[in-house]
């Protein structure tokens, strides 16, 4: 088979390889994003586990002090309410020591409450790995394009 002059049998072939190598770079790249969703789906799943988890002891852990809350601060109120009677009228003993134990507990569950606000804040929920993973495979590609 003789090829006319102008025809080079090399030229073609090194389009043809370098036009199989762009489809698969492009094919490859695709499954690699494909992958990386699959790892930040699994990933997703495990924190929501973890989330679910924590949630259900959360509740557990709140009801249970709760309840103790209430059993505690009746006593307290009751202790006070007996300690400042020797001073004052048993009803301005019972409200003094009802105010001031409902402040202290308020403050402490504020306190709480942001604090478990923040934990259970959106930005903790990010698949860390998976974001950091796609990053390095866009800068692995701007490479290789």
């Amino acid at each position: 088979m003789e090829y006319p002059a102008t025809e080079d049998p090399l030229a073609e072939e090194k389009v043809s390889s370098a036009g199989r190598l762009f489809t698969d770079l492009l094919r490859d790249l695709g499954n690699l994003f494909r992958q990386e969703l699959e790892l930040a789906k699994c990933e997703l799943g495990e924190k929501a586990l973890d989330a679910k988890e924590g949630a259900a002891k959360l509740g557990s852990g709140v009801g249970f002090c709760l309840a103790a809350a209430v059993v505690l601060s009746a006593a307290i109120v009751l202790g006070l309410t007996l300690l400042l009677s020797q001073w004052m009228a048993p009803l301005l003993a019972a409200f003094i020591s009802a105010l001031g134990v409902g402040i202290v507990l308020g403050t402490v569950g504020f306190a709480l409450i942001r604090n478990g606000s923040r934990t259970l804040s959106p930005r903790n929920f990010v698949p860390e790995s998976t974001v950091e993973s796609l990053k390095e495979n866009a800068r692995w590609a701007k490479e290789r394009v």
